[in-house]
């Protein structure tokens, strides 16, 4: 009989250490100007792969910096093209536009497949096998919904997604299998709606508040000044409630995606907290405006140490049981485009 073993995920990193690094990258790609980035990206990455332990055993980052510059070039000169269109042809800028738009199942697919495979650990690479077709339906036709459906798709779209990423990550020659349901979904994006709708009441009711005012035979003044306090008390309410709703869907995706996926004889456990996150984001954007971006490096370290503390691998005793697969080659072009495009691809 097997015995099911639980491995808790560690982040040992410290944010004094980080910070060196941080601060000579930033140097470096000021004098370098901005050639050196590539080889920041890949430092950090390899820093924070490599403080990240399960079964004291650290992952690893494989991809070599001129893997990284290459593919940023070649974003960079998409993005350049752009914006010089958008000056001189905008027409020719819109064309470009909808083609990075069409683009986009290669851009999202590309950038897991270089992610995963430049991730190793215990010796073995990952590897991502989703397929253009699933990446067009989820990222292009499904987006095209969100209006139609008035954002009663963006439950079925997250689903999609997770499942995409979660089941079509291997481990070795292990794929990854994702047993979750479309329900849990409806949770938390009713919750985000309901959280979202509550300001745009208090919005609704100004303009209520102002007619009431005025057909009661008050001044212009007087209601529009009373309208004007309930809107913009809604709208700050509204602003404040976005960052809220956000830790809520990452915490609770996270779960969601880790809690139902499979790694052979492997699975996972993952507690994030909407509260315990919008704490860490909320008092490390305080402390990064009070030291003027010096406390950037810890609030990093800080959200990664979280993480990985709240996440837990089940398994045999012996986690050692899986092969290595055959890799082919990955550019990192696609990944570039997402990270220069500010894409927000993956899960935490």
């Amino acid at each position: 009989m097997s015995i099911t073993k639980h491995y808790p995920m560690q982040f040992t990193g410290a944010g004094g250490e980080y910070f060196v690094i941080w601060i000579v990258n930033i140097a470096l790609t000021l004098v370098t100007l901005g050639i050196y980035s590539a080889w920041a990206k890949v430092r950090t990455l390899r820093w924070f792969y490599g403080h990240t332990l399960l079964d004291n055993q650290a992952f690893s980052y494989l991809a070599t910096p001129m893997q990284i510059l290459k593919g940023r070039l070649i974003a960079l000169a998409a993005l350049v093209a752009y914006y010089a269109t958008s000056y001189f042809a905008p027409m020719l800028a819109l064309l470009l536009l909808l083609a990075f738009f069409i683009a986009m199942p290669w851009i999202v697919v590309s950038s897991l497949r270089f992610h995963a495979r430049m991730s190793a650990y215990r010796g073995l690479r990952f590897d991502f096998i989703g397929k253009l077709g699933e990446a067009t339906v989820i990222y292009i036709l499904l987006p095209l919904l969100i209006l139609p459906t008035l954002g009663l798709i963006l439950p079925y779209m997250a689903y999609r997604q997770v499942r995409f990423i979660a089941g079509n990550t291997v481990y070795g020659q292990t794929a990854a299998r994702y047993a979750g349901s479309l329900k849990p979904f409806w949770g938390v994006y009713l919750l985000a709606f309901a959280l979202l709708v509550l300001p745009l009441v208090a919005v609704g009711y100004g303009f209520y508040h102002a007619y009431q005012l005025q057909a009661a035979g008050l001044p212009k003044e007087v209601a529009g000044a009373a309208a004007a306090a309930s809107i913009g008390g809604g709208l700050l309410f509204f602003y404040l409630m976005l960052p809220v709703v956000s830790a809520m869907i990452m915490a609770r995706t996270a779960n969601l995606l880790y809690n139902a996926t499979e790694l052979g004889p492997v699975g996972f456990m993952s507690s994030q907290r909407a509260r315990d996150l919008i704490w860490i984001y909320l008092s490390n954007l305080i402390l990064i405006a009070l030291t003027l971006g010096i406390y950037i490096p810890w609030a990093k370290v800080r959200l990664a140490r979280y993480r990985a503390g709240h996440l837990t691998v089940t398994g045999p005793q012996d986690p050692g049981q899986f092969t290595a697969g055959q890799q082919q080659g990955s550019t990192a072009t696609g990944a570039e485009m997402a990270d220069l495009f500010d894409l927000n691809i993956g899960l935490a």
